[in-house]
């Protein structure tokens, strides 16, 4: 068949969907980024269940009709149906604007994630504000935990969206962009200026299928090379051991810590989180989500640099980063917060390390009205609260059947929400949640979304059970 003169509306069957999408996926990593006779540029990405990779553009999604997908070397669009799509990738945007800071990540039983700001909360609903949804409200049932973020939540970079924004190390460089990615084989060295100021959180996908060693410098002014004459701090990450170092200035290079790595043997993917704290001198890495490393400069912060770069220590490198963000970070360490739920009481996280247990009456005008040991009423200024974790006796039940309506939007500047599709039309992505009800996104404000959740959720399953077969650490 013809990829040019597919009809329109087509259905294309399993054993044939298959065997375009690899010819397309094949076609379209030599094509992607250029411009047909049409002006049209293929920088979306499709990924499908069996793993094969399609550029192009969405020109149209919804419930009813599936995924209408235009490839640049096609001249109709294809239709896919949703059980056999796994991810949506977008067009990369500009930033949430630095003007915006929310206040709250708020978490749900249902694993959904909101960064937004608390408008109110009572016995039975809550309601916030996100910048990408407006107001929203739900049960309170649904919630697990809000974090108040004592600076609020800043995004200074999202990306990577394009090697130029990068500055490249002189000389031989293995350093590439593509997909979303710097890729890099060999050695090489890039950076840029993300006007740090008091404190970082650099987040980043690493997929390697070679050994690694990728040094991270933060706050540094020197973005092409290392450079022993200004104040910065570098991290050494490798699958086995996080090193870390401060440099400065008439002092030189000293190690402040090593600690081993236990949880990537058997892997080539994983998400890390790198984080510095002007004023405690504090810095963390997380290895999805948990805690691996902390470190601590006793001599006090001393770089002033507002940079990051980026080095492959090996010639014999090959890997990836992608989906990066760079925050600010209040300091707070989630491996400190994570407190068990408890079917009996609501626990607060106070800025002074107590834990409180009770039920939180409401939160209104910046005040929780907790009930000490259910018969003491107290109020406290949110300003002297890190998180709330609520109790888990009237959490929902999510055991729905397979759903492959059920979709996964990933949003500009961090956050998630799980719903079902409506369709996306005139460039807003419509759906259902039992939640919140009918929901509205504008498609600027997305940038991924997921399908077939209970198959994606069920393979890393099986993946970890692999590895533990394999007498792996999971």
């Amino acid at each position: 068949m013809n990829v040019d003169v597919l009809p329109h509306s087509l259905t294309l069957s399993r054993p044939c969907m298959v065997a375009i999408a690899m010819l397309m996926a094949s076609i379209g990593i030599n094509t992607q980024g250029q411009e047909n006779q049409n002006g049209f540029s293929s920088d979306q990405i499709l990924e499908l269940t069996d793993g094969s990779d399609l550029h192009g553009e969405i020109q149209g999604l919804s419930n009813t009709e599936g995924l209408h997908w235009k490839h640049p070397l096609s001249s109709n669009a294809v239709r896919f149906q949703l059980d056999h799509l796994s991810r949506l990738r977008l067009t990369p945007r500009s930033s949430v604007s630095s003007q915006i800071q929310p206040e709250c990540r708020i978490e749900f039983n249902n694993g959904d994630l909101i960064y937004g700001n608390l408008d109110f909360l009572g016995q039975e609903r809550v309601a916030l504000t996100t910048w990408f949804g407006g107001r929203l409200e739900t049960d309170r049932a649904a919630l697990k935990r809000i974090a108040f973020l004592m600076s609020g939540y800043k995004v200074l970079y999202e990306g990577p969206n394009d090697i130029s924004e990068w500055e490249l190390g002189q000389g031989q460089n293995g350093w590439s962009y593509a997909d979303g990615q710097l890729r890099i084989v060999n050695r090489g060295v890039l950076g840029r200026n993300f006007d740090l100021s008091d404190s970082c959180n650099l987040s980043f996908d690493l997929e390697w299928d070679q050994p690694y060693q990728l040094s991270v410098t933060l706050f540094t002014d020197t973005f092409n090379r290392f450079d022993y004459r200004q104040g910065s701090y570098i991290f050494f990450l490798s699958p086995q051991f996080v090193s870390f170092q401060r440099v400065q200035p008439g002092t030189g290079v000293l190690t402040l810590g090593q600690t081993r790595i236990e949880n990537l043997s058997g892997r080539n993917q994983a998400r890390f989180s790198i984080r510095a704290h002007r004023e405690t001198a504090k810095f963390a890495v997380y290895i999805d989500d948990t805690l691996a490393a902390t470190f601590r400069d006793n001599r006090g912060f001393v770089a002033e640099g507002k940079g990051i770069s980026l080095a492959s220590q090996l010639s014999a490198s090959s890997f990836s980063l992608s989906n990066m963000l760079v925050t600010e970070w209040d300091g707070t360490d989630e491996s400190d917060l994570n407190l068990d739920q408890t079917t009996e009481s609501d626990v607060l996280y106070l800025i002074n390390h107590d834990k409180p247990k009770g039920d939180v009456v409401e939160i209104q005008d910046r005040k929780v009205h907790f009930r000490l040991r259910k018969e003491r009423d107290i109020r406290i200024p949110m300003e002297r609260i890190k998180q709330i974790h609520f109790n888990s006796d009237t959490a929902k039940e999510e055991n729905e059947p397979d759903n492959p309506r059920e979709i996964r939007a990933h949003f500009a500047g961090g956050g998630s929400l799980s719903f079902n599709l409506v369709s996306w039309n005139d460039n807003l992505l419509i759906g259902e949640s039992q939640h919140f009800g009918d929901l509205q996104f504008k498609s600027a404000a997305i940038r991924q979304i997921e399908f077939n959740l209970k198959l994606q959720s069920q393979q890393y399953e099986q993946a970890a059970d692999t590895y533990w077969n394999m007498d792996h650490r999971p």
